[in-house]
């Protein structure tokens, strides 16, 4: 198959505002990001937040029928649904556009892992708010920080760390790779937390420097399934109050999700649409393949997946591995 230039010789000025609107200005790019958020995953049938069925929403009719609402309720809601998420077309989508080298780089806020079961490589992948089935040792002396889990990565009956005396993120387990005790973190992010902050430093999942890098470089940035209202609180290209961020139209912003963004008056192209669809429109527009169907044998998370120790602390929620719901959902 021919491949595509990245940049096309057609004006911006004549461009529709659909999916092949947007396929466009990816090829006209010389640096495009990513940047991906809850509204890529639920298809994959993990909840959001603040949708009609989100958890929050849900918390709050419950806060208002006058019902407790426990860590069992946050919970079971986030965690179950995201062991039992495969990648959607626009994971895949994500993955195969990297790959064919048309998006250089991609900053995601979600933790369910889903961008690294799709395969995408993580060299072009930062993950803000971590990953639930990657654990890192905080013994610096280790020589390989990672660990791998087909489990999400908190401590059973402990998730918040709410009463945990070892500390803060610390899961209970012991390094496979140095084999020092209580060593381990978990890489989610809490909030009121930072990235690059403590406890975790600079290592493999976060990579804020690598996010920041990218954005400073870009020259079209794309919102997928994100209002960027949570970005915003990291780096904004088109803050003009920014001394370091102030790059005004330099930078161009594409977005599709539902909803309202932070600077959508920014935005040059804005589709309210179902984004799987628009990928795969995306897509067929550059000539790439069709998004390929989920199969657990090609799963990182899953090859890679490293089983506690005997009596090592485990959370209830595991990776699914039904080859029945193997399909790519949305």
């Amino acid at each position: 198959m021919e491949e595509l230039p990245r940049r096309s010789t057609r004006s911006a000025s004549t461009r529709s505002n659909g999916p092949e609107a947007l396929a466009t200005l990816i090829m006209e790019s010389k640096f495009t990001v990513f940047v991906t958020g809850a509204g890529i995953s639920t298809n994959g049938g993990i909840r959001d937040y603040t949708g009609p069925n989100g958890i929050l929403t849900e918390a709050r009719k419950r806060k208002r029928r006058n019902v407790a609402v426990d860590e069992g309720y946050w919970d079971d809601g986030l965690y179950k649904s995201i062991t039992n998420a495969t990648p959607t077309a626009t994971h895949f989508g994500i993955q195969s556009l990297v790959e064919h080298g048309f998006v250089d780089y991609v900053i995601s806020q979600n933790e369910d892992g889903l961008h690294v079961r799709s395969g995408l490589d993580r060299e072009n992948l930062s993950e803000l708010h971590g990953n639930d089935f990657i654990e890192l040792c905080s013994n610096e002396d280790c020589c390989d920080r990672e660990v791998f889990r087909d489990f999400v990565t908190y401590a059973a009956g402990d998730t918040y760390k709410t009463t945990n005396p070892l500390g803060r993120h610390v899961t209970g387990r012991a390094c496979p790779h140095c084999a020092s005790p209580n060593s381990l973190l978990d890489t989610c992010v809490d909030f009121k937390e930072m990235p690059d902050g403590a406890p975790w430093g600079v290592n493999p999942v976060h990579q804020m420097g690598r996010a920041q890098d990218a954005m400073k470089r870009a020259d079209l940035v794309v919102a997928w399934g994100s209002s960027l209202d949570v970005l915003a609180n990291y780096f904004d290209p088109w803050d003009p109050e920014s001394e370091e961020w102030g790059r005004g139209t330099s930078c161009r912003l594409a977005a599709v999700t539902m909803g309202r963004v932070c600077d959508e008056e920014q935005c040059v192209i804005k589709l309210d649409s179902d984004v799987d669809e628009v990928m795969r429109r995306v897509l067929a527009a550059l000539q790439l393949q069709p998004v390929k169907t989920y199969d657990p044998a090609e799963d990182v998370v899953i090859a890679k997946a490293v089983p506690p120790h005997p009596h090592e602390p485990i959370a209830d929620w595991h990776i699914t591995r039904d080859t029945a719901s193997s399909a790519v959902r949305g």
